[in-house]
């Protein structure tokens, strides 16, 4: 019986360091034990292999430091199958209004357009300041080239070049009420906002 709990106490610390141990005791009906197997066979079941002991390791390394692989997820863009991809509009602004061209006197100019010196309005409108003299600027746009003399206003949606005192008076006209009786009525609505209720 003492036979018994110390080999369940050896084979319990060796299943602890890792190592299988296999044994098969048969009690004889006396009460003396007998074992199945042979001395060297027990111990081959004690002591493995180098293949199976690596064999072993390589498992619990495993099972120890899991390897997870790295899932790529392929996007695809929304305009796949039958649809065309959208374009970028292209924006162009309406107006280029040209009220300078200064030559200096080391022969390089000046120019004034919406504003702003020597700069394009638009990535999509080349100017060829170099070339500008006191009739005007080359304005290119969507491949149409035309003169911007000096005063004016190049409209790029109609294709049109107009004075730009014209625009300005069309403004004011715009802003203007268009009779008396409107200007009374405009005038009667801000008298009563300023008279306390």
């Amino acid at each position: 019986m003492k036979l018994n709990v110390f080999i369940t106490l050896v084979s319990f610390v060796i299943a602890l360091c890792g190592v299988s141990f296999v044994y098969a005791v048969e009690e004889n009906r006396n009460g003396e034990e007998k074992s199945e197997y042979s001395k060297e066979e027990q111990l081959k079941t004690v002591f493995l292999s180098k293949e199976t002991r690596e064999k072993i390791d390589q498992q619990r390394t495993s099972y120890l430091h899991p390897v997870t692989e790295k899932k790529t997820v392929k996007l695809l863009p929304k305009g796949t199958g039958r649809s065309v991809p959208k374009k970028k509009r292209i924006y162009i602004p309406p107006k280029v209004n040209v009220s300078l061209v200064m030559v200096k006197p080391d022969g390089s100019r000046l120019v004034r357009v919406n504003d702003k010196y020597n700069r394009s309005p638009s990535k999509h409108i080349k100017m060829d300041f170099s070339n500008s003299s006191d009739t005007g600027v080359p304005v290119s746009v969507q491949g149409r080239t035309q003169v911007v003399p000096v005063g004016s206003t190049l409209l790029t949606r109609q294709n049109k070049v107009v004075k730009s005192y014209k625009i300005e008076q069309a403004k004011r006209k715009k802003m203007a009420p268009k009779t008396k009786q409107e200007a009374v009525k405009e005038r009667f609505k801000q008298v009563q906002m300023l008279k306390p209720q």
